[in-house]
């Protein structure tokens, strides 16, 4: 076997490189360590990340399509990614948090809906979308948390018999959404349009499992998936953006989701000491944070262009 690689079901495979390797490799690639040193760099990809997510930064940056340089990166420093690297991790933090606001209210929301209909009971809802086809697997996903200690005596007092109140705190957000869909559907009561919740999901879960958000930041929606009309009229509200300007930056999908999110957000949590609070963390995050290392990004138009148009609807929203 070549110690340099393996056959694994057909397919070339390479061992992992150690650090010293995997900061020759970035160097082969024209990744340059004149802001943070080599050392610098070992100790971060040691202690604070790993290569395989710090290098997926890079797919933001051109390369060299001629010439003896062809195939390497054109100005990139390693300090480039271990910043990109950093504002993901806020950015996946802040995401949460909202994602966690929009849970709670929309339960407030569809709590309140229940308790004021006379047609409920706080229970008749809950049989009534279990029943639906395949639900069944929802309070079964509920049976399997029973040695929970957060929630085993919510489960025992009530299994399978769960008033409404009990029900949400059970269940995933995605099922939460689709509940708050069939009541609106059941009732002709709307709460909140389901249209934008996978995509609220979506960058939930990317969040809570870490994954990088902002690594294939021009990364495109796909061709059959077009800018939702409430989103386009979302952002035309924002002043000093041109109709290419949100054209093209609402295009990529990372943009477009975290811009849906803020208009889902604004949708369903209402005015109060959360909303204020997560506006300025937002804020925060994009006039502060990410303006920390603005030299770093100054020779890179396409971050600096879809930065601006994100800092300029962000500055939009009512503190």
């Amino acid at each position: 076997i070549d110690k340099n690689e393996w056959k694994y079901w057909g397919r070339t495979m390479k061992p992992i490189l150690n650090i010293d390797e995997m900061i020759e490799h970035m160097k082969e690639k024209g990744i340059k360590f004149n802001i943070i040193s080599e050392n610098e760099a070992k100790k971060f990809l040691s202690e604070s990340n790993y290569y395989m997510k710090l290098a997926s930064y890079r797919k933001n940056y051109p390369k060299y399509q001629t010439g003896k340089k062809e195939g390497k990166y054109i100005n990139l420093e390693f300090a480039y990614l271990q910043e990109l690297s950093t504002i993901d991790m806020h950015l996946r933090y802040l995401i949460i948090k909202m994602c966690l606001d929009i849970e709670h209210f929309l339960k407030v929301k569809l709590i309140t809906a229940v308790t004021n209909n006379p047609k409920e009971d706080g229970y008749e809802l809950v049989k009534k979308f279990i029943a639906l086809p395949n639900n069944d697997r929802i309070v079964r996903k509920i049976k399997w948390h029973k040695s929970s200690e957060y929630c085993k005596d919510l489960i025992n007092k009530y299994y399978p018999n769960f008033p409404i109140w009990v029900f949400v705190e059970l269940i995933s957000f995605g099922d939460l959404a689709y509940l708050v869909d069939f009541y609106s559907v059941l009732y002709n009561e709307p709460i909140i349009s389901n249209k934008f919740m996978n995509t609220v999901r979506d960058i939930r879960n990317a969040s809570a499992h870490s994954n990088c958000l902002i690594n294939k930041l021009f990364e495109e929606l796909p061709a059959t998936q077009q800018p939702d009309a409430e989103i386009t009229e979302y952002v035309k509200r924002v002043k000093n953006i041109s109709s290419s300007t949100r054209a093209k930056n609402l295009k990529y999908r990372v943009v477009y989701d975290f811009v849906t999110l803020l208009f889902v957000y604004n949708e369903i949590v209402p005015e109060g000491v959360a909303k204020r609070q997560r506006h300025k963390e937002i804020q925060e995050l994009v006039n502060v944070r990410m303006e920390k290392h603005r030299e770093y990004f100054t020779s890179n138009n396409k971050i600096t262009g879809t930065y601006n148009f994100v800092k300029k609807v962000v500055d939009n929203l009512q503190t």
